[in-house]
């Protein structure tokens, strides 16, 4: 990071979020990653602070950006992952958008229970979500799991879904390049790892939410070419040219959809949010702007 960066972050933000933060710079390709939306966040008018929500028995952590009378949008983020792993795509939405970003059930500062995880239960958390929030109707931004779960939405409840952006998603284990790690201590090297660590309601719990995650890839989700025909909604089915859901299974799933369509993001892996923030942000905004 550019030391006038890293003193201007200093400088205006508390030094436990700033430590996350340079935790997860290795995700970023530019100066221009989470720490600046760190700072973003603390100087505009646009984000409105953090909130928290008491739904299905857990306490589903949230922020929200840009105008609450502006068309309302859920930006989910992926397996382990948090609100800040979606940065770029908050930041692009805000302008024109009401952003609602939380953190998945048991990931980030949400809260867990006992119970397994699962793709359908973080679905109907959004639900509820939307529901405290007075949302009746949304787009749905999601990436990795979080366009899993935004698929689940769009099929089980058309009504509450115009659009969905499904970011490098599989709707069942198949569609998996190569099977998840069996062994959790494969994930206590990534860097979610630290911010779960330094945020989460309870960081003792790392092992056993890394293995609930684990268990959760290896067996969910199962859906088939028929559950997918069910959804009404337009669907951006997008993935990386090298992403590691497999080509052939996002083809069938922007195939199986009836109002799918399929965008390929050249040169991107599982991570093109973050890798291709400019080419992924302009096909969600033109595609949500329809």
């Amino acid at each position: 990071m550019p030391k006038n960066m890293k003193t201007y972050v200093l400088a205006g933000l508390a030094g436990l979020i700033v430590l996350a933060a340079l935790g997860f710079y290795a995700l970023n390709r530019s100066s221009s990653g989470i720490p600046a939306f760190y700072v973003w966040k603390t100087f505009s008018s646009a984000a409105h602070g953090a909130e928290r929500a008491e739904v299905n028995g857990i306490t589903l952590y949230y922020e929200t950006f840009g105008d609450p009378e502006a068309p309302p949008v859920l930006v989910l983020h992926g397996g382990t992952g948090f609100i800040e792993s979606m940065h770029y795509q908050i930041r692009a939405l805000a302008p024109a958008h009401f952003v609602v970003a939380p953190d998945s059930r048991a990931h980030g500062r949400s809260t867990d229970t006992d119970a397994p995880l699962t793709y359908r239960q973080m679905a109907d958390d959004m639900l509820a979500l939307m529901d405290r929030l007075g949302i009746e109707r949304a787009d749905v931004v999601g990436w990795s799991d979080g366009g899993i779960i935004g698929l689940i939405l769009a099929m089980e409840n058309p009504d509450r879904v115009r659009r969905v952006v499904a970011i490098g998603a599989n709707y069942n284990v198949a569609g998996l390049s190569s099977p998840p790690p069996d062994d959790v201590r494969v994930l206590d090297a990534s860097p979610a790892r630290d911010f779960y660590i330094n945020m989460a309601p309870e960081p003792s719990r790392w092992p056993v939410f890394a293995a609930k995650v684990l268990e959760m890839w290896r067996t969910q989700p199962n859906y088939d070419a028929a559950d997918l025909a069910k959804i009404a909604a337009p669907v951006l089915v997008m993935a990386g040219e090298r992403d590691s859901i497999k080509r052939s299974h996002t083809e069938e799933m922007a195939s199986a959809i009836p109002l799918g369509r399929l965008d390929i993001v050249e040169g991107a892996s599982h991570f093109a949010p973050l890798e291709k923030p400019e080419r992924v942000n302009g096909a969600i905004l033109s595609f949500l702007s329809e």
